[in-house]
């Protein structure tokens, strides 16, 4: 961004004016997005456009989300914080005024919008899919849809320095991480269950401008002697108790240059001519009143009346030929993929079934949520349609997820894993389901013997970081943290592979939009492979093309080892976990 000559346009689920990208011992420490994009948009030589594309529907959204921290200004600096976590005053002071100053027209060449997706698009979108559930909490999910690609664009009107990304990336600080992913790490965001500034005001203290924990306990610690010192460690010792550094994440995303930004481009103008200015909360909560009239007649209204923001830039950027951007050493090819309720695409869904009816070796899936059951039926039938034509080698199939964050996805998780023999990594679930069996309810699940029977090997984990081990003293449960995968990445047989925002889910598939990269570039398939094997399990793997037999059973090995290590109070090997949930599932959600 800072070397951009002409443009930065931006599509993201969330954005967070204060997150700091380059970070310098804390997670305050470094320039934040907001003033990187204020510098280059308002700066004596070459200021360059910034548009800027966020999925925003209402207050509702905002709450349940805070995809958008300050979003309303001073007035309402913190809603949706109360329930993940409130930002230190001078974050969420920064955010709010940020966006009020945009709003206001403050900071030149600043465009930022919203967007949101009609809930009219929603029936003709879940047609020929799982139904949904028919409880209160999962009708209500499915009507938000929400706007999940994630894209950035710079210098499109210059195809010859134009280049583009696609990406698994929030921009918000929470999601912010390294590739190590270390445990506890002071470079992630520090969040509060109460807002700093009232318990300052409280404790009559100033509030800490980078609070990192209180140090009360560390050597060296000075005992407090006034009375402004008794109440600044009264305030530290609160902050302690109810302050929590953000969880790792595992993300990933490309970078593309060449014709795939014609593509790019069309998606984010199509985008941005939909899209809204940003809007007051009294306007916001007036609008929502009539949302049961508002919501059919602004649908038909766009269809009859387009809105047209930017008209000259989008026509500009149209007269630009795709040839423009053909490179003369390009060896790669790439495809740009969407879920698009609007205008009924579903290509990535399409892109997941090819790939899994292409694969002849192996398929590593890393994705935040595996939940989508007819993915795992079609892996089934398309390796017994290969072994019904004469192919008789093995598949290898490797899965990172998270733990669902919320025991409402726990079913649709389970579905999955108990069709493709991972039945016993829920054992709630799987117990459930071994007594309907016995007593003639339903089949026996899927065992894993029974997969391999018929060619088809499956490991199935999560990622994990724990704190430094003391010789001496085990490790305690709390310092085992889970690391959370927002990435969602599938590589086939060393040769495609696929990147972007989409998860292995109902709403990716179907109802919110998404956008995926999709290319054959060998070399590339397996770079990646490579780095992100490497990364959860120490080794890169087989050589291009290898067998992955061993490979699979050496990660079965540390799964397993690691999984006894976190029981025992041991240290990690790596960072692969054998999946395990073991909770009552909730009411299922989408």
């Amino acid at each position: 961004m800072y070397k951009a000559k002409k443009s930065v346009d931006i599509i993201t689920w969330g954005f967070d004016p204060g997150m700091v990208l380059v970070r310098n011992g804390s997670a305050q420490k470094g320039q934040r997005f907001g003033d990187l994009l204020r510098n280059v948009a308002s700066r004596k030589k070459n200021p360059i456009t910034v548009r800027i594309l966020v999925w925003h529907d209402n207050p509702l959204s905002q709450k349940m989300m805070k995809n958008v921290p300050g979003l309303y200004g001073e007035h309402f600096p913190a809603v949706g914080c109360g329930a993940s976590g409130y930002y230190s005053s001078a974050h969420q002071r920064y955010n709010a005024r940020w966006f009020e100053a945009v709003a206001a027209g403050e900071i030149p060449n600043i465009d930022f919008r919203v967007r949101s997706l009609s809930i009219v698009h929603l029936n003709a979108c879940l047609k020929n899919e799982p139904s949904v559930p028919w409880n209160a909490n999962a009708r209500i999910a499915a009507m938000y849809a929400t706007h999940h690609q994630k894209m950035m664009l710079i210098d499109y009107e210059m195809p010859e320095v134009a280049r583009g990304y696609v990406m698994g990336h929030n921009c918000v600080t929470d999601f912010w991480d390294t590739a190590d992913h270390p445990f506890q790490s002071p470079l992630r965001e520090r969040f509060f269950r109460e807002e700093p500034a009232g318990l300052a005001k409280r404790y009559k203290s100033p509030e800490p401008m980078d609070f990192q924990g209180s140090g009360i306990y560390s050597p060296g610690y000075r005992l407090a002697t006034t009375g402004a010192e008794e109440r600044r460690e009264a305030l530290a010792r609160h902050l302690d108790r109810i302050s929590f550094v953000a969880k790792p994440y595992q993300d990933v995303s490309c970078r593309v240059r060449g014709p795939i930004l014609a593509d790019m481009n069309h998606n984010f103008c199509q985008a941005w001519q939909a899209s809204d200015q940003i809007r007051s909360m009294t306007r916001e909560l007036f609008m929502l009143a009539l949302a049961p009239v508002r919501v059919p007649l602004r649908h038909g209204m766009r269809q009859v009346f387009p809105p047209d923001y930017d008209s000259a830039m989008v026509k500009r950027r149209a007269e630009i030929p795709w040839q423009a951007y053909v490179l003369g050493n390009g060896k790669h090819s790439a495809q740009l993929l969407r879920t698009q309720p609007e205008h009924g695409e579903k290509s990535i869904k399409e892109c997941y079934a090819n790939l899994t009816r292409q694969m002849r070796h192996y398929i590593f899936i890393q994705n935040q949520y595996v939940q989508y059951e007819p993915w795992a039926e079609h892996l089934k039938q398309c390796v017994q349609q290969m072994r019904s034509a004469g192919y008789s080698k093995d598949v290898y199939v490797f899965i990172l997820t998270s733990t669902p964050e919320r025991d409402g996805m726990d079913l649709h998780t389970y579905e999955v894993a108990s069709g493709i023999g991972q039945s016993e990594r829920m054992k709630v679930e799987h117990a459930d389901a071994v007594e309907k069996a016995r007593m003639g309810k339903a089949k026996m699940p899927i065992s894993p013997q029974q997969m391999k029977a018929h060619g088809i090997h499956v490991v199935m984990g999560s990622l994990w970081t724990c704190a430094a081990k003391n010789e001496q003293w085990p490790l305690l449960p709390e310092e085992y943290e889970e690391i959370y995968i927002h990435a969602k990445v599938a590589i086939v047989d060393d040769v495609a592979f696929t990147i972007g925002s989409a998860n292995l889910n109902l709403r990716s598939m179907a109802i919110d939009s998404e956008l995926n990269l999709l290319s054959n570039a060998q070399d590339v398939a397996f770079a990646v492979r490579g780095e992100l094997f490497n990364q959860c399990s120490t080794t890169t793997g087989p050589a291009q093309y290898g067998d992955m037999k061993k490979t699979l059973e050496a990660w079965a090995q540390q799964m397993s080892r690691n999984f006894e290590s976190r029981s025992m109070g041991a240290a990690l090997g790596s960072q692969i976990m054998t999946f395990y949930v073991d909770r009552k599932p909730g009411s299922p959600v989408v």
